[in-house]
């Protein structure tokens, strides 16, 4: 099954006008060569981020010359990135619209969560499309052959560019980005794994990141009230906790990658209970689990069960999740006066916490919040079925072929 967030694409375009008049400004300055290629990305990353237009319109959003539009599609089209994909209806004529290709994959994604891995591919055009699951192993050596095996499926049945495609880790812990080194994931119990090494043997480059900046780098991409914000934070919900910070459009990673993950964080100073411990998804589960049968399988599924639950006014469950969201509330609250952010954007395992629980979360923080410090944006995020990390996999890889272009 395809995905694409269609409806996002007009509505959280990429820059506002304001900004891309004072990115063509900066064009102006650079050499004609250099202005050429940054041109290209401009055009390009407006159809990967806001869908098929005709060159008449991208012209008219982009502030570029027509005649430097019309060169531009052209080029695009030569060089397989760019394809007709219909027609608009314009005021004298139709006009034939151009979006990214689907003629090959950007990216071979592995989402890895503590219980299950989701393997995805991922295409120029933003969407992507699941291939398997597969239940995560605590042996990392049997993970290894899990991937390869997946691996040689999809080589059988997609297209790929050797110059574009990447494999795309998400993985729940601390990972050095530039090694391409995951440091530390305690809820899978691994340490210290080199994946340039592991992977070397895939015909592809390997990028591995965290799941929570992957999370809000979907997010940076695909939403224009991410976009807009200085300072925007994500808080992941999942086996585990954890959160990412953007500034200026730009993931904070930290000088040794531990920027954000905030599930380290100590709330009880007495018995020295992190962060993880209150807001974590699965001990929330087993909490509940002691007196009530939860149905479902996956966490996700298990957590739709307790949501029932609380609107029935089964007591035990509300009285724990009244106990989890207060806990939220406290964290949200150090957020808050921590980073400041313009948004916060909720989800992971979990990803429709504040559409339903929010009011309840709202009145908590206002408790222990000042009124215009606790009026920040606070949001669910925009991918409901799917867990944005996935999503971020891909926009990883785009983002790297984007940066590439000469």
């Amino acid at each position: 099954m395809f995905v694409l967030f269609d409806s996002y694409r007009y509505n959280f375009f990429l820059r506002k006008i304001d900004k891309k008049q004072e990115e063509y400004e900066v064009h102006k300055k650079l050499n004609p060569k250099s202005m050429k290629t940054e041109n290209k990305k401009m055009v390009l990353r407006y159809l990967i981020e806001s869908g098929p237009h005709s060159r008449v319109e991208i012209a008219r959003k982009t502030g570029l010359a027509q005649s430097a539009i019309w060169r531009i599609i052209e080029e695009l089209v030569n060089e397989g990135l760019v394809e007709e994909k219909g027609t608009a209806t314009g005021r004298r004529r139709k006009a034939v619209t151009y979006g990214p290709t689907r003629s090959f994959i950007t990216s071979i994604i592995y989402n890895v969560e503590v219980l299950e891995t989701l393997v995805a591919v991922g295409f120029l055009d933003g969407a992507w499309r699941i291939i398997e699951r597969f239940s995560t192993p605590k042996d990392f050596d049997e993970f290894k052959q899990r991937v390869a095996s997946s691996y040689e499926n999809i080589l059988k049945n997609h297209v790929l560019n050797e110059n574009i495609s990447k494999v795309v880790f998400s993985l729940p812990g601390i990972v050095n980005t530039e090694n391409k080194f995951l440091i530390h994931a305690p809820n899978l119990g691994w340490r210290d794994v080199d994946f340039h090494k592991e992977f070397g043997n895939l015909d592809l480059e390997v990028l591995v990141e965290n799941d929570s900046n992957l999370s809000l780098l979907a997010e940076e991409f695909f939403s224009q009230d991410v976009k807009e914000s200085d300072v925007a934070f994500f808080l992941y919900f999942g086996e585990g906790i954890g959160g990412a910070i953007s500034v200026n459009g730009k993931i904070v990673r930290g000088e040794n990658f531990a920027a954000g993950e905030i599930g380290h964080v100590v709330l009880d100073v007495k018995s020295g209970k992190e962060v993880e411990e209150f807001l974590s998804i699965s001990r929330l589960i087993e909490k509940i689990e002691k007196f009530v049968e939860l149905q479902g399988e996956s966490l996700n599924e298990k957590f739709r069960y307790v949501k029932r639950l609380w609107f029935s006014g089964e007591k035990n469950v509300k009285e724990t999740m009244e106990e989890f969201l207060q806990h939220v509330a406290v964290v949200l609250k150090n957020i808050v006066y921590f980073l400041n952010p313009g948004v916060i954007v909720l989800g992971g395992v979990v990803n429709d916490l504040w559409d339903t629980f929010g009011s309840f979360i709202k009145r908590e923080l206002e408790k222990i919040t000042d009124k215009e410090i606790s009026a920040v944006l606070i949001r669910d995020t925009i991918f409901k079925e799917i867990s944005p990390s996935l999503v971020g996999g891909n926009v990883l890889a785009i983002e790297e072929f984007l940066g590439q272009i000469i």
